[in-house]
């Protein structure tokens, strides 16, 4: 089915991107490009303190936000006690537990880990905060946001996680045992919401979270969009019980930490996919439906979808799909969309948009992921990625599969961190003229009320950018020729059009765009008042 129609053509004063061809009529010799980041010297964020054990730095395990109020930059993250050994004598993943830690930033580049007094090591101050003194929470797949849609200060900050309750004494004694690969700790496991006036000190909400007839219960991987436009909570998630489809006895298996994959058998599908849960009060939660799975054609065999983090633009949901390659063991990023948060799409023809480090001995050699939409910091956005040294279960699992690798045995070996990626502003994606033929791209007819325009654009050496406006029937407007435009020649993210000198357009609601262009790159157009 085709997801386009006309009334995406009604624009008003939001941005228009080119994830898709929506609002293109015709183009000649022009292309588009998808832009990658580039990645600044990492990692921000690393092991160093004595009661930190794993930074787990992977999906759904960390959160970046920006303080609108202050500007300060704030990172939630999870502190994963595991013990090898203890997987290996008991074959279980009980012997474990996590806590989460805070640190913060003033520039988004330099962060701190302060000293909070939430819960003490050793009689001394640490930066771990989910949970009261009186209650121990293994907050596995936590997930931060600030609630736009709740108008109670004191719930500004919400978390989605895995809980489980123990003795603040346990913590510390859970600390030792496991930083000296000992036996950690027990507990039952459940979804759970959580609230917080300033992201230090966090309750349960008053009831919890019911997900259809999947009843309470979820996957490990949790992402919350507040939907500001349609006044829903969005959550990609696991769905309970995705992996548990019958498995032939007869046929034989490993002990491998990944089930044997049936391809081309959608009653036994059982590779790590996207579900989609909507709520207009993180209490009732629709029943998870499947958004993205591996493709059998366009996918390898031991491809997963392992995660994902969605945000908007405009009116284009876009996602970072976190990929696990199960045979490597390792991790990457593909770019994915959707105009109605139901349909995604890949962008780059699959290939990742963000990948591990090929230098050996790099910080995120092996694993990156993408668990927090991107911050806008001027004229460019800081993409958080977490990275690993390591691979994604052998590390946990090696022991017990004997596998001989430095990381199976020696968790010392085992180094996760945070890292940072720029990007220009809003510029995941371009249509581009190349420096021979000047390129030419005409858009359907737009409405809109406004009744000037801005352009995202980027002119390289000898380049330019130059706008034609027509009516709906192709008259070109008297004044708004293409010799009329005052040539653009520089780079932009915000760039005023002006029609010699003139920005005011006068219209009658629908008008169409003809771009003029050599050696430039046009990342977004917008109408915007005169």
């Amino acid at each position: 089915m085709n997801y386009t129609d006309s009334t995406m053509l009604i624009v008003g004063d939001v941005p228009q991107y080119f994830f898709d061809n929506v609002v293109i009529a015709q183009t000649q010799d022009i292309t588009k490009t998808i832009h990658r980041p580039t990645k600044q010297d990492g990692p921000i964020i690393r092991k160093d303190r004595p009661w930190e054990r794993v930074l787990y730095f992977t999906v759904s395990a960390w959160s970046v936000l920006q303080d609108v109020s202050t500007g300060e930059y704030r990172c939630w993250y999870e502190d994963f006690h595991v013990d090898p050994k203890g997987i290996e004598q008991t074959g279980s993943f009980s012997p474990y537990f996590s806590a989460t830690s805070y640190a913060r930033s003033k520039d988004g580049l330099s962060w701190e880990k302060p000293q909070l007094d939430y819960f003490r090591f050793e009689g001394e101050k640490t930066n771990i905060v989910i949970g009261d003194p009186d209650r121990f929470t293994k907050c596995e797949g936590i997930g931060v946001f600030e609630d736009p849609l709740d108008p109670d200060p004191k719930r500004r900050y919400k978390a989605v996680l895995d809980h489980v309750v123990g003795s603040a004494q346990k913590i510390e004694k859970g600390i030792r045992m496991t930083r000296d690969a000992r036996d950690g700790l027990t507990g039952s496991v459940t979804v759970e919401i959580h609230h917080s006036a300033d992201g230090f000190s966090w309750t349960p909400m008053e009831q919890g979270p019911r997900f259809g007839r999947h009843g309470p219960g979820l996957g490990d991987c949790f992402a919350v969009f507040p939907d500001v436009d349609c006044g829903v909570y969005r959550l990609l998630t696991r769905a309970a019980g995705m992996e548990s489809v019958h498995y032939d006895l007869r046929r034989p298996r490993t002990d491998s930490f990944f089930p044997p994959n049936f391809p081309h058998d959608p009653a036994r599908m059982n590779r790590r996919r996207v579900y989609l849960s909507e709520s207009a009060d993180l209490i009732h939660w629709s029943r998870p439906q499947c958004i993205l799975a591996p493709d059998e054609q366009e996918d390898n065999l031991d491809d997963s979808y392992y995660g994902m983090t969605q945000f908007k633009m405009g009116e284009v949901y876009v996602g970072f799909l976190n990929v696990l390659h199960q045979v490597t063991n390792t991790m990457d990023v593909r770019l994915v969309y959707s105009r109605d948060g139901w349909r995604w799409y890949q962008l780059n023809k699959r290939q990742p948009w963000l990948s591990p480090s090929e230098r050996e001995g790099a910080w995120d050699r092996y694993m990156v992921n993408i668990s927090s939409a991107p911050v806008a910091a001027g004229d460019e956005m800081l993409v958080y990625h977490g990275g690993a040294a390591n691979r994604h279960d052998w590390w946990i699992v090696g022991r017990k599969e004997g596998i001989q690798l430095p990381e199976a045995q020696d968790i010392d070996q085992v180094a996760y961190g945070l890292g940072v990626a720029k990007l220009r502003q809003e510029g995941f994606v371009s249509v581009d003229a190349g420096a021979v033929r000047e390129g030419i791209l005409v858009t359907h007819g737009l409405r809109t009320g406004n009744h000037g325009l801005s352009l995202n654009a980027a002119c390289g050496k000898d380049g330019y950018l130059k706008v034609e406006i027509t009516d709906q029937d192709e008259t070109v407007l008297e004044g708004f020729s293409h010799s009329d435009c005052d040539t653009f020649t520089g780079d932009a993210t915000c760039h005023r059009v002006t029609w010699k000198g003139r920005s005011h357009i006068p219209h009658r609601g629908t008008l169409r765009l003809r771009f003029t262009m050599r050696n430039a790159s046009l990342y977004s157009f917008t109408f915007v008042e005169a």
